[in-house]
């Protein structure tokens, strides 16, 4: 009579490393940088030079909503300052909070367009750099 693959008996072996399996382990790295415009680079893009000079609320607006605020995000006190601090780090830009805070406060309607070209010039998917690293040592978890 051949065993029911069901039956509950004891278990007699152990399960094993198969031989020739590798496992990668693959890092995603997210590459940054500095921005890709200056703060005062203002005519670099004729565009968002013309939007932010006639209205930086409004150009801040539609960064808002880019990043899925509300549109009106803008009005609230402090929000600048958090929409670069967004936009520096979901585009891994170097830089500090005191950067932002200085760019902010001192040079706001620069900023805003600032952060309005490093959205339109970088690209929605980022380019990443693959990193295979070798499996890790097999160690038997069932001793």
């Amino acid at each position: 009579m051949m065993p029911n693959k069901n039956s509950r008996g004891p278990v007699t072996t152990q399960p094993t490393r198969a031989s020739g399996v590798t496992t990668t382990i693959t890092t995603i790295v997210r590459t940054g940088g500095n921005w890709s415009t200056g703060l005062f680079d203002v005519c670099s893009d004729k565009r968002v030079c013309v939007c932010g000079s006639l209205c930086s609320l409004c150009l801040e607006c539609s960064i808002a909503s880019r990043f899925g605020e509300c549109f009106c995000f803008p009005l609230l006190l402090g929000s600048t300052l958090a929409l670069r601090v967004g936009t520096r780090e979901s585009h891994k830009i170097r830089g500090t909070l005191c950067e932002d805070w200085m760019a902010v406060h001192c040079c706001w309607p620069f900023a805003v367009c600032q952060m309005a070209r490093e959205m339109k010039r970088r690209p929605a998917f980022q380019v990443y750099e693959m990193h295979t690293s070798p499996p890790p040592p097999f160690e038997d978890a069932l001793v």
